[in-house]
């Protein structure tokens, strides 16, 4: 018997079934807070349906975390576990054993208790008035009388004392958290009352209990939203592995993401048949395991995905991409923006599990081969994404460019829209021109002075700065990819070294006179200046540093020998502009400090000899590709920085220059 996966509103699962909380399991613990914030966030989605926020076409539930459950039907079994609790009503309404949420459906069964309590009815007024509902039933095996501990818990509450409660912690907690439900309704600062005074629905405490009783009693297509759950349920065969399966998911082992449950529905055998129209269980397993794999090669992964970022499961990616496109497809691009931020706050919200709920309606209700073709359909879309995005990967200048938006935070979804909809007569150019606009739409920032220079200064523009030399060290492979007319990984751009190395924008010649702080740093710094400056000092100068250092007056020397390597020429305005800056990884930049350029040529070249990737840009700048008269290696002059300046703008104005027409 297979695992399954099913969405269930609360009202559904008020039909008087039994949760078994297994001893593995700590008792209830939820405190005040974690109370108050599951009322304060059902009583606001209820206001919001009362007050025509949200209508019947978005957000039509609130959703709680998943639930991990496992039937049990083996009589000897219950028996045993429930020992003179058991009852042949056990056997029709059907037993679980809760492995994980059992917080959250013990503080709905206390709500759902209180609000029973204020309304004067017992279990048979409840079926005669809501549709023959009954509420589950819960026993915890660290508590045998638990079960008729929260049955009666309001007249338990009443004729216990207070130490009794005590030494039963489990329903101390339990009797806080009634006792609280009560008091927050009634508060008129931060509880019930004050939220719907807010919401303009007045004081009424019965008006906020009937919300709430009505808001738990929905079914999944109630008009006027639910509460729902995911239900993942582990089959009863594999019930030797519940305690390693509640372990791994407290531990964070396991963690149920959108990708973990629709791979649930995709593989149920209920989907397959021999058919062989049909796409076959293994197949598809076989398949997914494929793709997953590619997605956590990093070199794969960080041309999709700005640095930083990652995923639990990466295909969660593709299928979060698939749903955009989904959603996005039938609206003008104008709307997309504004579409896509909302898109992004519900994936963010994980108590939605909006993709899953994507596929799941997809299947839902569908049997036999309308099912099976719903299956087929579906994964062969998410091959088909895969594909898009592989085929790119492939194709150096593609995935040159598409790894450049992805890293300015590009939604990759407007690109695979575009792509798809282009003309069969459309060639890889209009789509390289296509990418190209979105780059000019992430420089619009670039700014120009007189004489079409660059007027961006970092630190203040650090980011559009960032993103503009990224895009020339793109801009430089793919020119060269051109020339050569290659497919070959060289002319590929590292963007996973570009993720683990943490690079950032470095000035070429240093910006301040002198930010060594300790005596210790100045004297080390000194002494490398000497060595890397020993063919342009004269004895004169070298004895002239030594008397400075010997009556340490370090900064003095310091300047004499910025001064000697000519590195005093440029302004700070001039420093700070983008003829002086450049990028290279943090532990490079460590490395230097605020060294010399000499010093800092010497390190850098040093670490590519040893095999330390360095941008091809940066690459030029340290071999003083931009000096035409060859005058020294060991300067960055003002001319060096004008040349260097020219040379971006001229290499990446047609970048810019797509976005001013």
């Amino acid at each position: 018997m297979d695992n399954s996966i099913y969405q269930y509103a609360i009202g559904e699962i008020l039909d008087g079934r039994y949760f078994y909380i297994p001893s593995y399991q700590r008792g209830y613990r939820w405190t005040e807070k974690q109370v108050g914030d599951l009322l304060r966030d059902l009583l606001c989605f209820a206001n919001d349906y009362a007050n025509g926020v949200k209508d019947d076409k978005q957000d039509q539930f609130y959703c709680l975390q998943p639930i991990i459950a496992r039937p049990i039907t083996d009589i000897s079994k219950l028996q045993s576990i429930f020992g003179r609790n058991f009852n042949d009503n056990m056997i029709k309404k059907g037993v679980w054993e809760i492995i994980d949420g059992q917080q959250r459906l013990t503080t709905i069964f206390l709500l759902y208790k209180y609000l029973l309590e204020q309304k004067g009815w017992d279990a048979e007024k409840l079926k005669e008035e809501e549709d023959n509902k009954e509420l589950y039933h819960l026993l915890y095996a660290t508590r045998e009388d638990s079960s008729e501990f929260l049955e009666d818990i309001a007249n338990k509450i009443k004729t216990s004392g207070e130490d009794y409660l005590k030494k039963n912690v489990d329903f101390y907690h339990m009797a806080n958290a009634y006792k609280y439900i009560a008091e927050w309704i009634k508060d008129d600062q931060e509880g019930g009352k004050s939220i719907n005074i807010r919401y303009q629905l007045g004081g009424s405490l019965d008006n906020i209990r009937a919300s709430l009783f009505k808001l738990l009693n929905g079914r999944c297509d109630t008009k006027g939203g639910s509460v729902q759950v995911l239900w993942y349920e582990i089959a009863e065969s594999k019930e030797k592995n519940n305690i390693k399966e509640f372990q791994k998911i407290n531990t964070g082992k396991i963690r149920l993401t959108d990708a973990e449950l629709i791979k649930g529905l995709f593989l149920l055998k209920k989907n397959f048949s021999d058919d062989d129209k049909y796409i076959k269980q293994a197949q598809l397993a076989l398949e997914w395991e494929f793709i997953e794999n590619t997605l956590h090669t990093n070199s794969f992964w960080y041309f999709l995905q700005k640095k930083g970022v990652d995923m639990p499961n990466r295909i969660d990616f593709l299928f979060n991409l698939i749903y955009k496109t989904n959603k996005l497809k039938d609206l003008p691009e104008s709307e997309w923006d504004r579409e896509l931020k909302v898109i992004d706050v519900d994936l963010g919200d994980t108590r939605k599990s909006v993709i899953f709920r994507f596929y799941y309606n997809k299947f839902e209700g569908k049997v036999g081969e309308d099912l099976q073709d719903a299956i087929t359909k579906a994964w062969n879309e998410v091959i088909e994404m895969f594909r898009t995005l592989d085929d790119w990967f492939c194709t150096p200048s593609l995935y040159n460019y598409i790894g450049l938006l992805s890293q300015c935070g590009e939604d990759l979804s407007r690109i695979v829209l575009f792509f798809v909809s282009m003309d069969e007569r459309a060639s890889r150019s209009d789509f390289e021109t296509y990418l190209k606009k979105r780059i000019s739409y992430h420089l619009h920032g670039i700014k120009f002075g007189e004489d079409d220079k660059i007027s961006n200064t970092y630190p203040k523009d650090r980011e559009v700065i960032y993103k503009l030399l990224l895009t020339l060290n793109i801009h430089i492979l793919n020119e060269q990819n051109q020339i050569f007319d290659s497919d070959s990984d060289v002319y590929k751009f590292p963007f996973d070294v570009l993720s683990a190395q943490n690079w950032d924008i470095e000035h070429i010649d240093s910006q301040h006179t002198n930010a060594l702080k300790s005596e210790n740093d100045k004297k080390k710094w000194i002494d490398t200046a000497k060595c890397d400056l020993s063919d342009i000092l004269t004895e004169k100068d070298t004895l002239l540093i030594q008397q400075m250092e010997k009556e340490r007056n370090y900064n003095e020397a310091i300047a004499l020998l910025k001064k000697k390597a000519k590195e005093d020429d440029a302004d700070d305005d001039m420093k700070n502009s983008i003829g002086n800056l450049t990028l290279l990884d943090a532990s490079t930049n460590r490395s230097y400090g605020n060294s010399l350029f000499c010093t800092k040529r010497r390190i850098i070249i040093d670490r590519i000899k040893h095999g330390v990737f360095v941008p091809f840009a940066t690459r030029y700048v340290f071999a003083k590709y931009f000096d035409e008269k060859g005058t020294n290696r060991s300067y960055w002059t003002k001319e060096d920085m004008e040349a260097y300046h020219k040379y971006i703008y001229d290499n990446l104005k047609i970048y810019i220059k797509i976005e001013e027409e």
